[in-house]
């Protein structure tokens, strides 16, 4: 099948905008030009916009059902309502919450996302299998990073000793270290030659994981050459936590194990000290800004600005629905916004277009694919088209500027992945969201259910945290 789309002014690879056709066969961009190419189907792309499929270099899918339910909570206490909202969940609802993500994002013009995947109490091939059923479903490619530490939360926060009464620490995971990279072994190896859905390790924080798990993480990484997704250092409890266990920075102990490589992803990487900057930059490791999440938790200013302009690999993320929106173009707008406040050097101020270079060139390498994140002969048919007959876009001063600063998804009319449209003027062509979304809500009230007994306990030890939090938050680290 071959698609013309005729009158189109596009994102090139290079961050200029060409007007022209693009000729599409089997879901690769095959022509660029200005001919009217053999085809047969024709798309009139006349006062449209259009550009690359949004790369959204991490989210969490299981969030889903527990929308906008925090605020006014910094991430150390917000990781027990994290929890609290969280519950074990049969395959129905992996599969649904999953499928509500993959919608959401779509609708925003995302056509490629790196899921940390949490699944309760425990994953399985099941339920990974599930939710990789829901990307193929909705269309959106994934890469799935499942998460898995093995020490619980309470243990991995600075109290002091005999601070938190014991019967407020959680339980020891059960899932064995060797089940975990058993089933990631085989989620792997099913997946490893389909072009829409990947797997690759998502152990979490390295300061929730013992010293033998990463130990096992190393050598599984080595021996599998895979990509490791992983949260880092986004609240100063973390930077403190590492200095006490290790005597030095939480990227320094990691340093010691050799997982830092180019298919390693640091998440938030905020509250880092220079000797980590260094080895980050050395090893070519990728970081995932996440702004909006970052202000809703206070987690802190990153230092996106600086590592850019260094060269270092940022891309950018929404992180999950419970601290934001999954709107990447507001990610896009506020990445290039927010540091100004950092820095009074305007000279060397976040631009346009070096946003969109940390979506597109940047979440490429997290999603370890060359072939997504650009109009170019040869990659998918990923694209993002934007109406621009009206009063928001006109009349039209810098395509580039005004996407970034004034767009702000309202205006998206067509989204395609591998050639194939998958959202019309707002509307799903695949799915029928309105029973999906019904479902959601039913689904939704029986969890709420399931949770009365979990958020009557964190309101019991919640004291406890509140305390920890405002002694340490005091606490001065040095200048990092």
């Amino acid at each position: 099948m071959r698609t013309l789309i005729t009158n189109s002014t596009y994102l090139s690879s290079d961050y200029s905008w060409i007007k022209g056709n693009i000729l599409i066969e089997d879901g690769i961009i095959k022509k660029l030009g200005t001919e009217n190419f053999e085809h047969d189907i024709k798309i009139n792309a006349e006062n449209q916009l259009i550009l690359p499929g949004l790369i959204n270099s991490h989210s969490h899918s299981y969030t889903s059902f527990s929308k906008a339910s925090i605020e006014n909570t910094p991430l150390d206490i917000y990781m027990l309502h994290a929890f609290a909202s969280s519950s074990e969940r049969n395959y129905r609802e992996i599969y649904i919450s999953t499928l509500i993500e993959g919608i959401e994002l779509l609708k925003n013009g995302v056509t490629s996302t790196l899921d940390h995947f949490m699944m309760r109490p425990n994953i399985s091939v099941e339920g990974l299998e599930v939710a990789a059923k829901a990307y193929k479903d909705c269309g959106i490619k994934a890469n799935i990073a499942p998460q898995y530490s093995d020490l619980s939360y309470s243990k991995t926060v600075p109290f002091l000793s005999s601070e938190l009464p014991k019967k407020y620490y959680e339980n020891p995971i059960s899932l064995e270290h060797d089940q975990y990279f058993s089933i990631m072994d085989t989620m792997i190896k099913n997946y490893q030659n389909n072009d829409q859905v990947k797997f690759l390790i998502g152990v979490d924080g390295p300061q929730r994981c013992s010293d033998e798990l990463i130990k096992k993480t190393a050598k599984f990484l080595k021996n599998r050459n895979c990509g490791w997704h992983t949260h880092i250092l986004e609240s100063k409890t973390q930077a403190i936590t590492s200095y006490q266990r290790y005597g030095k920075g939480l990227v320094e102990y990691l340093n010691d194990f050799e997982v830092l490589n180019n298919k390693t992803t640091f998440v938030h990487y905020v509250w880092s000290n220079l000797t980590e900057d260094a080895l980050v930059k050395e090893n070519n490791v990728n970081i995932v800004h996440c702004p909006s999440s970052l202000l809703h938790l206070n987690s802190g200013m990153a230092k996106i600005d600086k590592f850019y302009h260094e060269g270092m690999n940022i891309a950018i993320g929404t992180d999950g629905a419970n601290s934001g929106n999954l709107n990447m173009i507001e990610k896009i707008r506020l990445t290039a916004d927010l540091h100004n406040l950092r820095n009074p050097d305007y000279n060397n101020w976040i631009t346009a277009k070096n946003a969109l270079k940390m979506c597109y060139e940047n979440g490429r390498k997290v999603m370890m694919n060359d072939n997504i994140g650009r109009i170019a002969i040869g990659c998918d048919a990923d694209l993002v088209f934007i109406d621009t007959n009206n009063s928001l876009w006109q009349p039209i001063h810098d395509l580039t500027k005004q996407f970034v600063y004034t767009e702000s998804g309202v205006n998206i009319k067509r989204v395609m992945v591998k050639g194939e449209i998958l959202v019309e003027n707002g509307e799903l062509t695949r799915l029928n969201e309105l029973s999906i979304l019904k479902e959601a809500t039913d689904l939704k009230k029986e969890i709420d259910l399931l949770l009365v007994e979990k958020k009557s306990f964190l309101m019991e030890k919640l004291p406890y945290y509140e305390k920890m939090y405002f002694r340490e938050i005091m606490r001065d680290i040095g200048k990092l």
